[in-house]
């Protein structure tokens, strides 16, 4: 699970919607598209804030066609759209669509401060990581003060694998606002380089400035729980996900997190259940990754190939679109490494973590998936460098330090990778069972 307060590194599985409902209208040479809110699911569409969310964009479509001057209103309805992309998933439109509202102001006010930084934030949505940190340098050379601006700057440094340039934004960031947004990155840095304890530290200090119910407050308690998985306390990662249902009802991650315990406990079928329930509210990659390990753990060879086809063929078309127009789409390389690697599909798997790494060569994450498909396809000789490079932040992610300790023992290393093992399953007892298969076979 990626951290932060923006859901950019394990992004979704979007079922795109491919044409917008526009409104145009004319003024002067310019042409305004008015994007409209798309329909939510039924699950979604009984959550508490959906009346007020089509209220609030209703009155701001109005007040755009009698005032079209005003470009305060575009981007207050780009940031109604932004949050909506969150929380139904539909990311694919709605950035769409917020790119369209904010290009129209910029075209207009090239220095606008709110468009520049929601243009970072939906580039960082759609995986164009080095594309927000150069945007974003530009806006910060001219805006020192403003405490946004550092924390796009620290996500794009952190995608991009630039962690010492990382620290320093949210450092930055923090000094001139400590907020859930602020702390959110510090949790994650924190525990990018090994320090559990303080990123848990980090991570309440984020829930306790949010505002209980809001998703970005329930998300912050998502990136608690996972903290509390990875040390080993399953009792209070449940707590957790079950605060955030009572705080947010039907909040797929909280469900997603509930199926993970079940799992964790040997319940397949109720694990099975929750991801299934998760699902229906929210298409996420990473909801129908845990459910095609579970099909597979559960000895239910068929479903879990269904799903996995299913999901991929999306990642797939969504990822195609990106290529072709980056303005669409996502660029989804890694998650379809990861999907390829659940079904054993190595030689899928290292095509797309090739691209991936390419895009972002310093990243740790990209350096492990990339050396790991290598690995299932026992070519050991491209390991090294990549291990190098994907362990000097001292990460701890108990899955993350057991395919390392496993590579650095296929590559001659065996006291330390044994010792990487030890201290994954003595975080994580429950690992994925196909690490398991991988660590007795050493």
């Amino acid at each position: 699970m990626k951290k932060g307060i923006y859901r950019y590194s394990y992004l979704v599985l979007i079922i795109s919607c491919s044409s917008f409902a526009f409104y145009i209208y004319n003024k002067g040479k310019n042409t305004v598209q008015l994007p409209q809110l798309k329909g939510r699911n039924a699950e979604l569409s009984l959550a508490a804030d959906w009346p007020i969310v089509q209220k609030t964009t209703a009155q701001l479509l109005t007040e755009i066609m009698k005032k079209p001057g005003q470009n305060k209103l575009y981007l207050a309805l780009a940031k109604e759209y932004l949050q909506e992309g969150r929380v139904s998933g539909n990311f694919s439109y709605y950035n769409e669509a917020c790119l369209e509202l904010i290009n129209h102001v910029l075209t207009l006010e090239p220095k606008n401060l709110d468009a520049l930084c929601l243009k970072g934030t939906v580039l960082l949505s759609q995986h164009r990581f080095e594309e927000c940190k150069q945007l974003m340098e530009g806006v910060a050379s001219e805006n020192s003060y403003n405490a946004y601006v550092f924390g796009l700057l620290t996500d794009a440094h952190l995608e991009l694998g630039n962690y010492s340039d990382a620290i320093l934004m949210a450092d930055k960031m923090v000094g001139l606002r400590p907020d859930l947004r602020s702390y959110s990155r510090i949790s994650y840095l924190r525990e990018l380089h090994g320090d559990l304890p303080g990123a848990i530290e980090a991570i309440q200090l984020a829930i306790s400035a949010g505002y209980p119910g809001g998703e970005e407050t329930e998300w912050a308690r998502m990136i608690l729980a996972h903290l509390y998985e990875n040390s080993g306390d399953l009792i209070h990662a449940e707590e957790q996900y079950r605060m955030a249902l009572e705080e947010r009802p039907n909040y797929p991650f909280a469900l997603s997190g509930l199926g993970k315990i079940a799992k964790a406990n040997g319940i397949l079928n109720q694990a099975i259940q929750y991801q299934l329930d998760a699902i229906k509210i929210m298409a996420d990659a990473s909801f129908f990754e845990e459910l095609v390990e579970l099909y597979r753990l559960n000895q239910q060879p068929d479903k879990m190939n269904e799903y996995a086809k299913l999901t991929i063929n999306s990642l797939i078309k969504d990822n195609q679109i990106a290529y072709k127009d980056q303005t669409k789409g996502h660029f989804s390389d890694r998650e379809l490494a990861k999907l390829y690697l659940s079904i054993k599909d190595y030689r899928s798997a290292l095509e797309y973590s090739k691209r991936d790494y390419d895009r972002r060569p310093m990243n740790i994450e990209s350096c492990e998936i990339l050396a790991w498909s290598y690995f299932n396809l026992g070519q050991i000789s491209e390991l090294k460098p990549l291990l190098e490079r994907a362990m000097r932040t001292n990460y701890k992610n108990p899955e993350f330090l057991a395919r390392i300790g496993i590579m650095l023992n296929a590559i001659g290393n065996q006291s330390l990778g044994l010792e990487l093992i030890k201290s994954a399953f003595a975080k994580k007892p429950y690992l994925d069972t196909e690490l398991e298969d991988a660590i007795w076979m050493l």
